[in-house]
C-alpha cells in the first residue's frame, strides 16, 4: 500500500510539474519551473508548485516564457480530437501519386478573419508527409515575419505523428528561435521572425504545425496584401485560401484578382471568400525560370485598399519628410560650390550619396512604407532606399532642382496593380529629377552605378511618381537596349608562323555593375593574378603583356578594360600553304539548352546585348581561302548574327558577333524553337578560318 501511495505521489507531482511552463534561471545555478503572475520593475512574482514566490530581477539571469499549445496533451494518435487532422492523414496513402517527391504537403491552408475594427488575424497550418532525407531537411526548420508594432505572431502548435507506431512528439520551446533581421540598425529594426523546428523528425512522418500573425488595423495607411501562389517545389494534395470579413464592413474593403473568382458564401454573420485547389503537381526547378506567378494560378487580393487615400497619404509623408536642417543646407551648398550647371550639381550629389553616405540595406517593406524625416536621416548618418532617395530629393530641391521620388512596382501581373494598387507592391524606390526638361534617374543606394539607370527591380509595369505638390500612377520607366550593352572588341596580328599580338578591349554596359564593383574593389595584386588567368584562358599557352582599367574614379562611366596578350601558336601551319585557325573567345556554349524537354516558361528580368568584334591583321602574302557562311537568327526571345567581311587593301578580316536576349515571356511550347537556335548559334563557332598564301 506504502508503495501505491508513493508511486501516486510521484505521478502528481511529475503531472503538476508539467503544468509549469515557465523556467527561472537564477545566479546560483537553480532553475525553477513555474507560471509567471507578474513582472514589475524590480520584481518576478510566479507560481510554483511549492506555492506563490517572488524573486528580485538582479537574481535572474534568464527568464523562459511559453505557454499551452492546442493538442499538447495527445500523446498516441488515439489521442487526436482534431477531424481535419484524422481526415488529413488518412490521405498518406495518396503519396504514391508523386514517387519522386521528398514531402509533400498533404493539407495547406491560409486563413485571413477580419473583425468589426479592421483588425486581422492571418492563420497558417500545414501538414506536411515525409518521404525521404531530402524532405527531411527541406523542412527541419519553418519560419514567419512579421512588422511590429503593427502585428505580432505566435507559433499555436507543431508536432510530430510518427505513423509507425501512431507516437505523437510536441514542440520543445528550446526549438523556437525569436530573430530581428536588421538588429543591427535601430532605425529600421521593425520586422521579427519566429524560426521553430519540427520535434522527433522521420521518414514516414507527419508534420502539423501553425501560427498566426495579428494586425491592428487595416487600412491605406497600414497595408495588407496577400499574394497566394497554387503551387510549389514540392506536391499539394489540397491548398486553400479563405478570407472572413463581418458584414457591417464595407464590400469595397476587399479587392482581389487571379487565375478564376473565389466561392462566395455567407457564414457567421461573416462574408466568406474561398479559393482553393486539389492535387497541385510540382513544379520542377529549371534555368531561367519564369518566377511562379507568371504561370501558376495564383491569388492577389489587398484589404482596405482606397487609391485616393493611398496617394493623399504618400504625398503627405513626402512633404512631412522633406524638414531639412541648417546643417545639412551647408553641406549641400559646400558640396556644389565649384559646380556650375544643374547637371554638374546633380552629379555632386549623387556621387556624396552614392560612394561616401552609409547604407541600411533594409527594404521599405520591411520597417515602413513611408519615408522619415529628412533631418533625422541626417543626424543618423544612415539610410535605407527609401529614406536616401528621398534625402536626395531634399538636397535636389535645396538647389532649385525639381526632384520626385518614384516607387516603381515589382509586381509582373499588371491587373493586380491596376485592381489593387497597394502600398507593398511598389518596393522599389529611386529619384528622378529633372534637368534640361528630361528626367534623369538615380540609384543612391546601389554603389558604383552610373546615374540614370532604372533599377531591374522596375520589373512591373507600374510606377507611382510622388512630388511636393501631387503623386500620380504612370508606366515604369525602363532602360534603353544601349545601357544592357557589353561590347568586346579584338584586333589580332597575325603573324605567319601562327603566333599573335591581340589587343583586347572590353566596355561594359552601364547596367552591369557587378563586374565594375569588382575592378574598383579589388586590390592590385589580385587583379594582376586575374588578368594573368584570363589571358590563358582566352588560348592555351597565352600569356598577359600589361593591362589597363579606365573609369575607376568616378561614375559617369563604368570600367573599359584593355589587355594586350602574347598568344603563340594561336593559328596553326598545314604543309607550306595553309594557315587555319578557329576565332578566339567563339566558344561552342548552348547556354544551358540541354535539357530536351521544358515543363516552365523562360523569363529574364532585364534584356542583355552583347557585341563582339575581331579585326584580324593576315600576315604578308596571305589571303582567305575559307571563310564560314553567315549566321542569322531571329526569335521574339533572341537575336543572333554572325558575319564575316574581309577587306583586300588592308588585308584585314573582320567578324562581328551580336547577341540580344529580350525580357520576353518564353512559353513552354516555344522552348524547342529557342533551344534549336540556340544550338545553331553555338555551331558557329565550329567553323574555322583557312588562309592560302
Amino acid at each position: 500500500m506504502k508503495k501505491i501511495i508513493f508511486l501516486c505521489a510521484i505521478i502528481i507531482t511529475v503531472l503538476s510539474a508539467s503544468a509549469f511552463r515557465d523556467i527561472i534561471f537564477l545566479h546560483n545555478g537553480e532553475e525553477v519551473r513555474c507560471n509567471v503572475k507578474k513582472i514589475d520593475s524590480k520584481t518576478i512574482v510566479v507560481e510554483t508548485i511549492d506555492g506563490t514566490k517572488k524573486f528580485s530581477k538582479s537574481d535572474v539571469i534568464r527568464l523562459t516564457m511559453t505557454h499551452p499549445r492546442m493538442g499538447d496533451n495527445w500523446e498516441t494518435m488515439k489521442d487526436i480530437d482534431d477531424s481535419l487532422l484524422l481526415a488529413t492523414i488518412e490521405k498518406v496513402g495518396e503519396a504514391k501519386k508523386y514517387p519522386s517527391a521528398s514531402s509533400i504537403t498533404l493539407y495547406h491552408s491560409i486563413d485571413y478573419t477580419f473583425d468589426s475594427d479592421r483588425s486581422c488575424r492571418e492563420t497558417v497550418r500545414k501538414i506536411i508527409l515525409i518521404l525521404n532525407e531530402r524532405g527531411k531537411n527541406m523542412n527541419s526548420t519553418s519560419l514567419f515575419q512579421f512588422i511590429e508594432p503593427n502585428q505580432t505572431g505566435d507559433v499555436d502548435f507543431c508536432r510530430t505523428i510518427i505513423i509507425a507506431d501512431s507516437s505523437i512528439y510536441h514542440l520543445d520551446d528550446a526549438a523556437l528561435e525569436f530573430a530581428e533581421p536588421s538588429s543591427q540598425y535601430p532605425q529600421y529594426n521593425f520586422r521579427r521572425r519566429i524560426k521553430f523546428a519540427p520535434p522527433q523528425m522521420s521518414i514516414g512522418a507527419v508534420i502539423d504545425f501553425q501560427y498566426h500573425i495579428d494586425q491592428k488595423i487595416t487600412d491605406p495607411i497600414h497595408p495588407l496584401v496577400a499574394k497566394v501562389i497554387f503551387g510549389d517545389s514540392e506536391p499539394i494534395l489540397h491548398k486553400e485560401f479563405k478570407i472572413s470579413i463581418p458584414k457591417n464592413i464595407s464590400e469595397n474593403f476587399i479587392k482581389y484578382t487571379g487565375y478564376l473568382p473565389p466561392i462566395q458564401k455567407s457564414e457567421n454573420g461573416a462574408n466568406v471568400y474561398l479559393w482553393e485547389k486539389d492535387d497541385i503537381a510540382p513544379t520542377v526547378r529549371e534555368n531561367w525560370q519564369a518566377p511562379f506567378e507568371m504561370f501558376l494560378p495564383t491569388v492577389w487580393v489587398g484589404f482596405g485598399i482606397d487609391e485616393g487615400k493611398l496617394l493623399k497619404a504618400l504625398s503627405d509623408s513626402f512633404n512631412i519628410a522633406l524638414d531639412g536642417s541648417p546643417q545639412l543646407d551647408a553641406l549641400v551648398d559646400s558640396l556644389t560650390q565649384n559646380a556650375k550647371t544643374s547637371k554638374e550639381k546633380f552629379d555632386k550629389i549623387y556621387e556624396y550619396l552614392n560612394l561616401s553616405f552609409r547604407k541600411a540595406y533594409v527594404g521599405m517593406g520591411s520597417c515602413k512604407y513611408f519615408p522619415r524625416k529628412v533631418s533625422d536621416i541626417f543626424s543618423d548618418g544612415i539610410a535605407n532606399n527609401l529614406d536616401i532617395s528621398v534625402l536626395m530629393c531634399y538636397m535636389l530641391n535645396h538647389l532649385g532642382i525639381e526632384s520626385k521620388l518614384v516607387l516603381g512596382s515589382s509586381i509582373l501581373n499588371n491587373s493586380a496593380i491596376s485592381n489593387i494598387p497597394s502600398l507593398s507592391f511598389f518596393s522599389s524606390p529611386s529619384t528622378a529629377a529633372k534637368i534640361g526638361g528630361k528626367w534623369i534617374f538615380a540609384n543612391p543606394m546601389s554603389k558604383y552605378s552610373p546615374s540614370n539607370i532604372i533599377s531591374s527591380n522596375f520589373a512591373g509595369q507600374q510606377a507611382l511618381w510622388i512630388g511636393k505638390k501631387s503623386v500620380q500612377m504612370a508606366k515604369s520607366p525602363y532602360n534603353p537596349l544601349d545601357i544592357y550593352t557589353d561590347t568586346d572588341t579584338l584586333w589580332i596580328l597575325l603573324k605567319p608562323n601562327g603566333d599573335a599580338d591581340v589587343k583586347e578591349k572590353n566596355v561594359y554596359g552601364l547596367a552591369n555593375g557587378i563586374s565594375t564593383k569588382y575592378y574598383r574593389e579589388t586590390q592590385k595584386e589580385q587583379l594582376d593574378n586575374y588578368f594573368q588567368t584570363s589571358a590563358g584562358d582566352f588560348h592555351p599557352g597565352a600569356s598577359l603583356i600589361d593591362y589597363s582599367i579606365i573609369g575607376l574614379n568616378g561614375l559617369d562611366s563604368n570600367a573599359v578594360i584593355n589587355e594586350n596578350i602574347s598568344a603563340p601558336n594561336l593559328a596553326q601551319t598545314a604543309g607550306k600553304k595553309l594557315l587555319a585557325f578557329q576565332i578566339p573567345g567563339l566558344e561552342y556554349n548552348a547556354g544551358g539548352f540541354g535539357q530536351p524537354m521544358r515543363k516552365t516558361p523562360i523569363w529574364h528580368s532585364t534584356p542583355s546585348v552583347y557585341n563582339c568584334i575581331w579585326i584580324i591583321k593576315l600576315p604578308e602574302k596571305y589571303k582567305p581561302d575559307y571563310i564560314p557562311e553567315p549566321l542569322s537568327i531571329k526569335l521574339d526571345s533572341l537575336t543572333y548574327d554572325l558575319s564575316f567581311k574581309y577587306d583586300k587593301v588592308s588585308r584585314s578580316l573582320t567578324v562581328i558577333e551580336h547577341s540580344e536576349r529580350t525580357d520576353r515571356f518564353v512559353p513552354v511550347d516555344d522552348y524547342q524553337k529557342l533551344r534549336a537556335a540556340m544550338f545553331q548559334r553555338a555551331k558557329g563557332s565550329k567553323k574555322w578560318i583557312v588562309l592560302e598564301k
